[in-house]
C-alpha cells in the first residue's frame, strides 16, 4: 500500500473523525459561496431599487463583512476540531511510530490527511453551491423582496474565490496543525488515554460573581433598551457583562453546584446519581468551553433569526409608518389635484379601496406658539378606513393625538389638563378630554410645546381658533399659517399595491416637475405603504442573510463541538462502561446515565442561550409598539426541535457504540 493509499484510507475509515469535520466545513464553504453568490451578481445592485444606493453599498460591504467573519470563525473553529481530534489519536501515532514510521512521515500523514479532507469539503460546497445556485438566487430574491428575480449566471468568480480563500485556509491550518503533536516521548503518547484529568476548584465567590455580572448586564441591557433613553454603549457593555458572566457560570456556579450536590450523600448515592454526577465533574475540565462557546453562538443566532423575523412582519410597517395605502399632502394648494386624484383612482381601478380627505390647520397665537389642528370629523373619517373606533367630545374641548413613540410615551406619563390660547381680544382655554391612540400618519406635524402631538377639536371650535389667528396678521407676506390638504386611498389588501405604487410615484415626480413652486410653497407629497413595507423587507432580507447564515454556521460549528467532545472521551467511556458492567451496571441503567449526561451536554447551554436570548427580545419589545413573541416564540421553538433531533441522534449512535462492548 502506497503512502498516498495509507492517507486515503485514513481518512474514509474514520468517518467518526472527520465526518464533523467536513460537515462543517462544507456548511461554511457553502454559506461563503452563497454570499459571493451575490456579491459578484451583475443584477444585484440594481434588483435593489426601493430603497437609495446607500442600502445597496452598504448591501455589498455587509456580504464581504459577512464572508470575512465566516472565514475567520471557520478558521479558528476548525483549528479547534483538528487541534481535539488529533490529541484523541495520541496512542494511534504512538503505533504508527513503533512500527516503524518516522516523524518526517507522521508530519506528513497529518498534514494530507487534513488537506483531504478539507479540499474535499471545499469541493463539495462548490458543486453543492453551483448546482443549487439558481434555487439559492431565487430564494434570495424572495427574502430581499426584489423587483425582478436574479437570473441565473455562471459564477466563476465565486467560485475562484472560494477554492482560493479555503483552500488557502486549509493549507495553513493543515500546516499548523501537523506540527502540534509532540512525538519526542512514545511513551507519553501511548498513555495518552490513560492520564487522569484534573478537577476544576470552584471559588464560592466566583460562583456569586456569575450570577452577579448575569444579573447586572440583563439589567443594563433593559434599563437602557427604551425609547427615551436609547443608547448604544451602555447596551454593548450589558452583553460583555453576560458574556463574562456565561464563562464563570459554567467554570465556577456549575461546579460549585455539581461538587455541593456530590456533599449530599443521600442524594448522592441515590442509585445512578453518584455515576452521573461524578462523571459531569470529572469531564467539566473539557466542557466548560464548549459550553460556553455553543451557549454564546447559539443566543446570537437565536437573537438574530427572532429579530429578523419580528422585523420584517407586515404588522410592523402598519405600526412603525403611515398606516394608510396610499397618501397624498397638498402644500401651498387648497386641495389635492383632480388630475392626481383622476389618475390615481384609474391606476388602481378597485372598487374596495376607501378613501378620506380633510385638512391639517397650522395657526399660532400671540405667544407665538403653533399648533396643528385636525378636526374630529376628519379624524373620524381616517379611522374609518381601518375599521377603527371613532371619537366624540363635547364642544370647547379637545383631544391630543400622538404621532410618535415618544410623543405617546409623554402623554401617557404627563398629558396637559387644559391649553390655553392667547389673542389679542381674548384668551381661548380649551380642557383636555383625552389622548387618543398613536397614529403615524400626520408623523412630521405637532405644536411647538408638544413635539409630533395633533390637537383634535371639533370644526366649529378650529374655525374660531382659525379666526382669531388669522386676525393677528396685517399682511399676507407675515401669515404663516396654513392649511395642508390631504387625500388618502386604503384598503386592507395593501401590501398588493406596491407595482400601482411605483406608477404613482413616477407620475408624482413628473406632476412636481411641471407644477412645483418653490416660491409659493407649492408641492404635493406622496407616500405608499406598500413601498415603504418593501424598503423594510429589503432591510430585513440583508439583516437575514448577514445575520442568520453566519448564525447558522456558528450553530453547526458549535454542533460539531459537542460531538468532538463526545468522540474524545468515547474510548475511556467504553472502558469505564466495561468495567461497570462487569460488576452489574445493566443496560436500562446505562441508557439512563448517558442520557443524563447527553441532556445536560445539550440541553444546558441551549437553556442559558434561550434566557440570553429572552433578555434581548424584551429588550426589543421596549423598542416596538407591535408584538414579537409570536415570531420569537417559532424561532425558539425551531431551535429547540433541531437540538432535540440532534441529540436523539447522537444518543443513538452513542449508545449503539457503548452497547458493543456490553454484549
Amino acid at each position: 500500500m502506497s503512502f498516498r493509499q495509507f492517507v486515503i484510507n485514513n481518512v474514509r475509515r474514520n468517518p467518526k473523525v472527520y465526518g464533523p469535520y467536513f460537515f462543517t466545513s462544507f456548511f461554511a464553504v457553502t454559506m461563503f459561496f452563497v454570499y459571493a453568490l451575490l456579491v459578484f451578481h451583475p443584477e444585484f445592485k440594481d434588483n435593489i431599487d426601493s430603497s437609495s444606493e446607500t442600502m445597496s453599498y452598504f448591501a455589498m460591504i455587509g456580504f464581504q463583512i459577512s464572508q470575512v467573519i465566516i472565514v475567520i470563525f471557520s478558521a479558528f473553529a476548525i483549528f479547534y476540531a483538528v487541534s481535539t481530534f488529533l490529541k484523541t489519536r495520541k496512542a494511534e501515532f504512538g503505533l504508527l511510530l513503533i512500527q516503524g514510521i518516522n516523524k518526517k512521515q507522521l508530519v506528513k500523514l497529518i498534514f494530507w490527511e487534513n488537506m483531504l479532507a478539507g479540499l474535499s469539503a471545499v469541493v463539495c460546497g462548490v458543486i453543492f453551491g453551483f448546482i443549487f445556485s439558481k434555487v439559492i438566487l431565487l430564494i434570495c430574491s424572495k427574502i430581499l423582496a426584489l423587483t425582478e428575480t436574479l437570473p441565473f449566471y455562471f459564477p466563476w468568480q465565486p467560485i475562484l474565490l472560494t477554492f482560493g480563500v479555503f483552500g488557502l485556509m486549509f493549507l495553513v491550518i493543515s500546516f499548523v496543525t501537523s506540527f502540534t503533536i509532540r512525538v519526542n516521548n512514545l511513551k507519553a503518547l501511548l498513555a495518552s488515554q490513560k492520564e487522569p484529568k484534573k478537577e476544576i476548584k470552584a471559588a464560592w465567590y466566583i460562583a456569586l460573581l456569575a450570577l452577579v455580572l448575569i444579573v447586572t448586564g440583563y439589567g443594563v441591557v433593559l434599563i437602557f433598551a427604551n425609547r427615551e433613553s436609547f443608547t448604544l454603549p451602555p447596551l454593548f457593555t450589558g452583553v460583555i457583562l453576560v458574556i463574562i458572566g456565561t464563562y464563570f457560570f459554567f467554570s465556577q456556579l456549575l461546579v460549585f453546584v455539581l461538587t455541593r450536590l456530590r456533599k449530599k450523600e443521600r442524594f448522592f448515592f441515590k442509585r445512578t446519581n453518584l455515576l452521573t454526577f461524578s462523571e459531569l465533574i470529572y469531564q467539566m475540565r473539557d466542557n466548560v468551553s464548549t459550553f460556553f462557546i455553543v451557549a454564546i453562538i447559539s443566543a446570537t443566532a437565536i437573537t438574530a433569526m427572532g429579530t429578523s423575523s419580528a422585523i420584517g412582519s407586515s404588522g410592523l410597517a402598519e405600526m412603525s409608518e403611515n398606516p394608510y395605502a396610499i397618501t397624498y399632502k397638498a402644500y401651498g394648494q387648497d386641495a389635492v389635484s383632480k388630475d392626481i386624484i383622476s389618475y390615481t383612482e384609474k391606476t388602481l381601478h378597485n372598487d374596495s379601496y376607501k378613501r378620506a380627505q380633510g385638512h391639517f390647520y397650522q395657526l399660532s397665537d400671540n405667544a407665538d406658539t403653533f399648533y396643528t389642528f385636525l378636526s374630529i370629523e376628519d379624524y373620524n373619517a381616517l379611522m374609518g378606513l381601518r375599521n377603527e373606533a371613532e371619537i366624540k367630545i363635547p364642544a370647547g374641548t379637545i383631544a391630543l393625538l400622538p404621532t410618535d413613540n415618544l410623543s405617546e410615551t409623554s402623554l401617557k406619563k404627563d398629558a396637559p389638563k387644559k391649553i390655553e390660547f392667547q389673542f389679542s381680544n381674548k384668551n381661548i382655554l380649551l380642557p383636555v378630554e383625552k389622548v387618543v391612540p398613536i397614529n403615524r400618519f400626520p408623523y412630521g406635524t405637532g405644536s411647538s410645546d408638544m413635539p409630533n402631538v395633533i390637537v383634535l377639536a371639533n370644526q366649529a371650535d378650529i374655525d374660531i381658533l382659525w379666526q382669531e389667528s388669522e386676525a393677528r396678521y396685517k399682511k399676507a407676506e407675515d401669515n404663516y399659517n396654513s392649511k395642508i390638504p390631504y387625500s388618502i386611498f386604503h384598503t386592507d389588501d395593501w401590501e398588493s399595491t406596491a407595482t400601482s405604487a411605483k406608477k404613482l410615484n413616477s407620475y408624482m415626480e413628473n406632476w412636481n416637475e411641471k407644477n412645483q413652486d418653490t416660491t409659493k410653497g407649492i408641492f404635493t407629497g406622496f407616500e405608499s405603504l406598500a413601498v415603504q413595507w418593501q424598503s423594510m423587507q429589503q432591510i430585513n432580507g440583508l439583516l437575514l442573510l448577514l445575520t442568520v447564515l453566519c448564525g447558522a454556521v456558528f450553530y453547526t460549528f458549535s454542533a460539531g463541538f459537542i460531538y468532538l467532545r463526545l468522540h474524545s472521551d468515547l474510548k475511556r467511556d467504553e472502558q469505564q462502561y466495561k468495567m461497570l458492567f462487569k460488576i452489574g451496571l445493566t443496560k436500562p441503567e446505562l441508557h439512563k446515565i448517558v442520557a443524563r449526561q447527553l441532556r445536560v451536554m445539550f440541553f444546558l447551554p441551549l437553556f442559558v442561550a434561550v434566557i440570553h436570548s429572552l433578555v434581548a427580545f424584551l429588550a426589543l419589545q421596549n423598542l416596538l409598539d407591535f408584538n414579537i413573541w409570536q415570531n420569537v416564540g417559532i424561532v425558539i421553538g425551531i431551535f429547540i426541535v433541531v437540538q432535540a433531533v440532534y441529540y436523539f441522534f447522537v444518543k443513538y449512535q452513542y449508545l449503539k457504540q457503548l452497547r458493543r462492548i456490553m454484549k
